[in-house]
């Protein structure tokens, strides 16, 4: 049977105005300004129960009740509410809690609304029109009903009214007159309130069949009027609405609101901009949980949940903490906006982190440690309200199953239990700690659930995971078979999700909710490291053997699985190291493995991953792949074939893990065009350079014999001797020929133009022949910016006669491959007006304004310019690392082109709103620049093209 509903009361000490100077024990933590006042002490406890906050004597006056006697009642009722919200900001900046705030504000608003309908009531009254008196109250919904009103929040209320004895079917005269009376000073208070006026009868018809109806009667909160009236509802409620029959409906509503709730606003808690009501994690999970008490229990409160046991009391403090966390973000959000938010955006996060106190460090910036620590109070929220939820449905946890279909022992300290994993007994984590990382290998190995039991008992004994635990072998053996169990990324997000990772790798707990603030990591550190665990599994599965077959195999014959899924694991560990987080995570790698009992061949081989991990991805995406000596250079820092397997699937998995848009086809085709020539060196055994010139004879031979019968030998090598060693080693003679054509096809014409599709690969080959010029690439960029075509790379090739032959490879500024034939008619069209002076680059570039997206609020990007000569033994490289934003290569090409450098090589990279070009670079001469002087120039030029200043160490 359902138990009777706990409806809202709200019991607060009105709004307090001033605090006693020094007087208080109020949180107060001084910061890098010096007496600064911040809003949360990690140090102090955030949650302050609602008596503590009743007896608080720590004001020297009170705000006086609102008197609406007399005449100018909106005068008075606006004074009255500005005074309050003061108040409030005060308190809130002197560090209250975000209960006290939201509860201080709804008694607020609870002094007015009395007032307002005290007021009123009696001016209808004094009314012969008003008609006989219907008995009515005043009823909060929503967060008003549940004393959670937020500054700037809605402000929901009902006029309910018993109607009997009434005839007419609506409200009859005296309810009407009643409304305007209350609305008329309501709509000019400036508040945001949403009012309705019904019938007892009226509502409950409603709240059958209206889901949000039914929940607001959850939320519903006598305030002022006839308590009959509010008492005749909540029977009527229990009675109709939240009888044993359909609570299970409500339940199941109640919960795929949620989840289609979680879906539309991200789907994780771990988004880069969350929402702090609606998100994942946010305050409307404990809302549904609380909802869901209430139906199915009658609890209502988080309190309440663990004096019913359906939670650890601990854990009931826990989550109060958090709630309160996320209210007091929800008050600043309201407070520095001015206006109802819940998203925190990047400037938002920014902001907050000030205000909370947090400052920069050399590790990691203020708004990571403020963003880490309310994903870290979003987690738990998320999860706390679905084990509620779980625990509602199901009842409050109990030693074992109550019904079991099918048991199957393990040992004596764990059974199965129709596919369920739980305790023989109560006592086995107690006797015997080790079990707390052996149910999870049983978990893992038998292909099991953990029950609701098992994972308090757990929880309970967490503690008992401390250094003994940590070094010990039998630990150590569970945790490697956990990992190589093929089910090890399912298995370490529960590890994770119980806390339990973290305390046996506090390693890994110092990278837990770690925030790196840009628009390319989505997750959080340790989320992504989990997730990448996961993608290395999904090598595994049929859907990913059949989309990335070369991957899938080398997966299948790695030979130690636990090995590679371990230094995918710690692959990140160093990120709460700050920066060189790859090097400081190889650090830390023996003491972990050693803990794990790891020979030293396979410490040696993780510290290897763990320390290399970026050197794939990087050389691929930012290195010139045709650049012999520099694949021989990989590949002798790589050393081997299998790490090389190794190191190409983490490569892999760290990229898929990294967000969902974030592998392409262009960064799949680098990297194995990098592996598979890495490979080639290794399998040869010899770190050698072949000499091109034993090559280029057979290159010649394979290039004439394909355009036999349409351009004479003599011509072909006439066409190897305009072109440098390095693009005929390059391209494939089937390439040459292609371009042999084109450039004997240019005579007069101003550019010819051809477009390769590689559909498979997702990109388009460009292939430009014109006649050179200063600047050309640059206008080559701008016309590419002007048509929103996303240039990759590109091949930069001058022949000694004076033509350029230009290779593109391009997609769109969304990564897709441009099959439009009429946007290149549109890009060949420009490209031709500005090659011929007909249009401007500059206007072409500049009629393409910003997008709404551009003008969001981003992260800043700090600008970094390396010029270096010791990648490459022809060219000097400058690498740009700054904000992505709109014609950034076009910027960047015309600033080189005003040097008089000479571009050969570009690769173009973006990391969310992050861009890295590279550009490998001759002077005039065609020679590298070396001079310090003119380094130093070049570096200064590109800053201030940016629109940016050069360090101040360039200057020196």
């Amino acid at each position: 049977m359902a138990q009777p509903l706990e409806i809202n009361r709200l019991n607060v000490s009105f709004i307090k105005t001033s605090f006693r100077p020094g007087g208080s024990k109020r949180r107060q933590v001084l910061g890098a300004g010096g007496g600064k006042k911040i809003l949360h002490s990690e140090k102090a406890g955030l949650f302050m129960t609602h008596q503590k906050l009743i007896e608080r004597k720590q004001t020297e006056t009170a705000l006086q009740p609102i008197d609406l006697s007399g005449n100018d009642v909106l005068a008075k009722v606006k004074e009255y509410l500005k005074k309050g919200v003061e108040a409030l900001w005060e308190r809130h900046r002197q560090g209250a809690s975000g209960f006290e705030i939201v509860e201080g504000y709804t008694a607020l608003i609870d002094g007015f609304i009395k007032a307002l309908f005290e007021k009123a009531e009696s001016g209808v009254r004094s009314q012969e029109s008003g008609g006989k008196k219907q008995e009515t109250a005043v009823v909060a919904l929503g967060g008003y009903g549940r004393g959670e009103l937020n500054i700037k929040s809605d402000i929901d209320l009902m006029l309910l009214y018993s109607g009997g004895g009434i005839l007419q079917s609506g409200p009859g005269p005296y309810i009407e007159k009643l409304t305007q009376k209350i609305l008329y000073i309501i709509w000019d208070t400036g508040l945001d309130v949403g009012f309705s006026t019904r019938s007892v009868k009226e509502c409950i018809s409603l709240a059958k069949d209206d889901l949000k109806t039914k929940t607001a009667i959850l939320d519903a909160r006598f305030i002022a009027g006839e308590k009959a009236v509010f008492d005749e509802f909540r029977e009527r409620a229990q009675k109709e609405i939240f009888r044993e029959k359909n609570i299970e409906k409500f339940i199941r509503e109640k919960t795929d609101e949620s989840k289609a709730r979680q879906a539309k606003y991200g789907g994780s808690v771990y988004i880069l901009e969350p929402n702090v009501k609606e998100g994942d994690g946010g305050l409307r999970d404990i809302h549904t949980a609380l909802w869901v008490a209430k139906a199915k229990h009658g609890i209502g409160s988080i309190d309440a949940l663990a004096e019913r046991g359906f939670l650890l009391r601990d854990a009931a403090e826990r989550l109060k903490t958090s709630v309160d966390f996320l209210l007091k973000v929800r008050n600043e959000l309201h407070f520095e906006s001015k206006k109802k938010t819940d998203q925190l955006s990047f400037d938002h996060q920014e902001k907050m982190a000030r205000a909370f106190g947090f400052e920069d460090t050399k590790e990691s910036l203020a708004v990571e440690k403020f963003m880490r620590q309310y994903y870290r109070h979003a987690s738990d929220i998320s999860y706390f309200s679905t084990l509620i939820i779980n625990r509602c449905i199901h009842g409050p946890v109990s030693p074992q199953p109550s019904r079991c279909k099918t048991e199957k022992g393990i040992d004596k300290d764990f059974k199965i239990c129709d596919g369920v994993l739980t305790l023989a007994h109560e006592k086995a984590f107690e006797d015997s700690p080790v079990n707390i990382m052996r149910a999870f290998e049983d978990c893992a190995r038998l292909g099991a659930t953990m029950d609701n039991f098992t994972r308090d008992r757990i929880i309970r004994n967490r503690f008992r995971i401390d250094e003994k635990f940590i070094a010990s072998k039998e630990a150590g053996e569970s945790f490697l078979n956990i990992l190589k169990s093929g089910r090890a990324s399912e298995t370490l997000q529960e590890m994770h999700r119980l806390k339990v990772l973290e305390r046996y790798m506090p390693e890994f707990g110092d990278i837990t909710c770690r925030v790196q603030h840009d628009m390319y990591h989505v997750y959080t550190v340790d989320i992504h490291s989990l997730f990448t665990v996961r993608e290395l599994e999904k090598l595994k599965s049929d859907e990913y053997k059949k989309k990335f077959p070369l991957l899938a195999q080398i997966m299948e014959e790695v030979k130690q699985p636990e090995i590679i899924a371990l230094s995918v694991l710690l692959h990140d560990i160093g990120k709460s190291l700050g920066k060189g987080h790859a090097e400081k995570g190889a650090e830390l790698v023996p003491k972990i493995c050693g803990r794990l009992g790891l020979s030293d061949d396979n410490i040696a081989a993780v510290k290897f991953l763990v320390k290399n991990h970026l050197i794939l991805a990087d050389t691929a995406q930012y290195r010139d792949l045709h650049d012999e000596r520099l694949i021989i250079e990989f590949a002798k820092q790589v050393g081997d074939a299998e790490r090389l397997n190794l190191l190409y699937i983490l490569t892999f998995a760290d990229v898929r893990a990294v967000g969902p848009e974030v592998w392409t086809q262009w960064k799949a085709t680098l990297f194995q065009e990098l592996y598979f020539k890495a490979l080639t060196v290794l399998e040869r055994g010899t770190f050698e350079i072949e000499e091109a010139k034993t090559k280029l004879p057979a290159i010649m031979r394979g290039v004439a014999e394909l355009l036999q019968g349409e351009i004479g030998k003599d011509a072909v090598e006439d066409y190897f001797q305009l072109l440098p060693q390095r693009y005929f080693l390059a391209n494939g003679a089937e390439t040459i020929v292609e371009h042999i054509k084109i450039v004997h096809q240019l005579n007069d014409k101003p550019c010819i133009m051809r477009v390769k599709q590689n559909l498979e690969r997702q990109y388009s080959e460009v292939t430009l022949c014109t006649l050179d010029a200063h600047g050309l690439f640059s206008k080559i960029t701008g016309v590419m910016a002007a048509n929103n075509v996303n240039i990759l790379g590109a091949q930069i090739n001058t022949l000694k006669n004076g033509v350029v032959l230009d290779v593109l490879y391009v997609n769109s500024s969304t990564a897709e491959i441009i099959t439009d034939d009429r946007k290149w008619a549109n890009v060949e069209r420009d490209l031709t007006d500005v090659l011929t002076g007909k249009a401007a680059v500059e206007r072409l570039v500049s009629r393409r304004g910003p997008s709404i997206l551009d003008k969001k609020a981003k992260p800043k990007v700090h600008t970094r310019v390396d010029v270096d000569n010791e990648v490459s033994d022809a060219f000097t490289v400058i690498d740009i690392h700054t904000q992505d934003r709109i014609g950034l290569l076009y910027t960047i090409t015309s600033a080189l082109s005003k040097l008089g450098l000479y571009i050969h090589i570009a690769k173009i990279a973006t990391k969310g709103d992050a861009a890295t070009d590279i550009f490998y670079v001759k002077d005039i001469f065609g020679q590298k620049i070396y001079y310090k002087e003119r380094l130093k120039e070049i570096r200064k030029a590109i800053f201030e093209a940016l629109g940016e200043e050069a360090p101040k160490q360039d200057e020196e």
